[in-house]
């Protein structure tokens, strides 16, 4: 997939519903494109299992990075290594290569206001996905722009995470691998006028 200067450029400035469309694996011509946003990276590189790690080159001044890799198909297990330099390289399972975690009955309930348990798919479950340990997160947020989940997992920067709408049914999902049991999070809500707003998540157990 290729992804134009408006593409990043919504992406980087928060008025992107969909960043598993731009993030993450996707077929190219000869290949499987790698794109990865992530400010404030000196370099980001994507390790294939069973291959070489391979250097992303930066498609935006933000800190998006992109590869194509030839030869390769989906589905593509891989870990992005990520350099910033002083701080140390952190290696990490990529967030945009999972499918959503709700399913499209789940999405379609919600949307008509007839799901009967809601509480087990919104909020922050912990979740082993194709083997991944992890978080999935979701938020039931209609009116918002465009929705990040924070937390100590990644230094509480909303351009981390971005979350995807799931359709017209106004939840934003993500599956988070590394996050855990005990990880404080919230989620940070871009608000249709461009505000920012910490909020707590309503499904929490207390």
């Amino acid at each position: 997939m290729i992804a134009t200067p408006a593409d990043l450029d919504r992406l980087v400035d928060r008025r992107h519903s969909d960043p598993h469309s731009l993030l993450g694996a996707h077929p190219a011509k000869g290949g499987v494109v790698v794109r990865a946003w992530r400010p404030g990276a000196a370099g980001v590189s994507a390790r294939v299992t069973g291959s070489a790690p391979v250097a992303l080159e930066v498609v935006h001044p933000a800190g998006v990075f992109e590869v194509l890799l030839p030869g390769a198909s989906l589905p593509l297990a891989y870990e992005l290594e990520v350099d910033y330099g002083e701080h140390g390289t952190w290696t990490v399972r990529d967030p945009y290569s999972f499918l959503p975690t709700l399913g499209e009955l789940d999405v379609h309930l919600a949307g008509e206001g007839r799901h009967e348990e809601l509480y087990q798919h919104l909020g922050a479950h912990v979740r082993e996905v194709d083997g991944i340990a992890g978080v999935a997160f979701a938020l039931w947020a209609p009116a918002a722009r465009s929705v990040s989940v924070v937390g100590d997992f990644n230094a509480w920067d909303g351009r981390l995470n971005p979350m995807r709408v799931l359709g017209p049914s106004g939840i934003w999902e993500l599956f988070l691998p590394g996050a855990g049991p005990g990880s404080h999070y919230k989620f940070e809500v871009v608000t249709s006028d461009g505000e920012i707003r910490l909020k707590a998540d309503p499904y929490a157990f207390a």
